[in-house]
């Protein structure tokens, strides 16, 4: 009696094809945004372009958090919270991306481009 039959293989390598597929089309490269939207407390109050180099300050909930953008991209660079973790983010350049400083209540999210789904809008 064989543990592995052949039938059992050939499931085996279209099951991980269509896995490597299915990632590879979810989670695969998105477009390149253009316009930033900054948000504080829920409400936008900026809509900036990504084309410009710039320094933007932001004024949140408590203190004011400072953004930067350079070459299409764009990320914190300064902000009050306790564990900035907003600027270790880093940098963000991708439809539908957005960093944080949740205590400041400073929300960036990018757009423009192709809109792709991600893994919680599914």
């Amino acid at each position: 009696m064989r543990l592995v039959r052949p039938g059992d293989m050939v499931v085996f390598v279209l099951a991980a094809g269509l896995v490597g597929a299915s990632y590879a089309y979810f989670w695969g490269p998105r477009a390149e945004g253009d316009t930033a939207v900054i948000s504080v407390g829920h409400r936008p109050v900026a809509e900036i372009s990504l084309l410009e180099d710039a320094t933007v300050p932001v004024e949140g909930l408590i203190g004011d958090s400072v953004l930067q953008v350079e070459g299409g991209r764009i990320r914190f660079i300064d902000s009050p919270c306790p564990g900035r973790y907003c600027i270790h983010m880093g940098w963000i350049d991708r439809t539908g991306e957005v960093a944080a400083c949740l205590p400041n209540g400073v929300v960036v999210e990018i757009r423009g481009g192709h809109r792709e789904f991600d893994a919680i809008n599914l």
